[in-house]
């Protein structure tokens, strides 16, 4: 794979780690690829299991690396950061290409929670869109979206593979203003286990949100369900 420089003064356990996690930044180990053992880089190298363990324990520490019981060490798949305003930018900041596909989209009764989150009245109606949501092809959220019945344009658009926020600002010039959002982990409904091909008991991330315009207008509301093992949220420095 590479070599190691036994006269210099960077420890061993360095060398070894910087050169897996260059490999695996550049391209040259894939995601979901297996690593050799630690027996193996240790003959490899002719280095100890000690320094080759802490090495892999570095790269498991910084989310490079897995170990899974019984099967050995691999590569991990890049999770999506979820700190970004929509699904588009999530993709865009994290190097993936993002798609989407209407499952379902209709016009129905306003729900109390509708009447509350989106300050209708009663007897209102609300737009329903139901979409599953692909990263580099890979189906890894199931997105829920109720709007007021005056976004009715929504029903009018082929928007499979459109930016929500992209659409509505074009069409009506809204500007986005905030959002709240809580977060928390929850299992898949039978509806969600079935679009993404996972058991019923995987947990996943649960994310609820308002989003406001800029003149604090809710705009709409949404639950998404992500895959736990393809998404974290990092929370940046203030």
């Amino acid at each position: 794979m590479f070599e190691l420089d036994q006269t210099s003064i960077v420890p061993l356990y360095k060398q070894l780690k910087d050169k897996i996690k260059d490999a695996i930044l550049d391209g040259s180990l894939k995601p979901n690829q297996k690593i050799p053992s630690e027996l193996e880089l240790s003959q490899t190298y002719q280095i100890s299991r000690i320094t080759v363990r802490n090495a892999i324990s570095e790269l498991v520490d910084e989310e490079l690396l897995e170990k899974k019981q019984g099967k050995g060490t691999f590569v991990c798949t890049p999770k999506i950061d979820v700190h970004s305003p929509n699904f588009t930018m999530m993709c865009v900041n994290n190097h993936k290409v993002p798609s989407s596909k209407i499952i379902k989209i209709v016009k129905q009764p306003a729900s109390e929670r509708d009447i509350r989150e989106l300050n209708l009245a009663q007897g209102e109606q609300v737009i329903y869109l139901l979409r599953l949501l692909f990263a580099d092809g890979e189906p890894v959220m199931v997105e829920h979206n109720f709007f007021p019945e005056h976004f009715s344009k929504l029903l009018e658009t082929n928007l499979e593979d459109t930016s929500l926020y992209a659409f509505l600002r074009e069409q009506y010039g809204i500007h986005f203003g905030g959002a709240f959002k809580s977060i928390q982990i929850a299992e898949p409904t039978e509806l969600e286990a079935e679009l993404l091909n996972i058991p019923i008991s995987t947990p996943m991330m649960m994310i609820r949100e308002i989003v406001y315009s800029s003149t604090d207008e809710p705009i709409h509301r949404t639950k998404q369900y992500l895959l736990g093992d393809r998404f974290k949220y990092v929370i940046p420095k203030k």
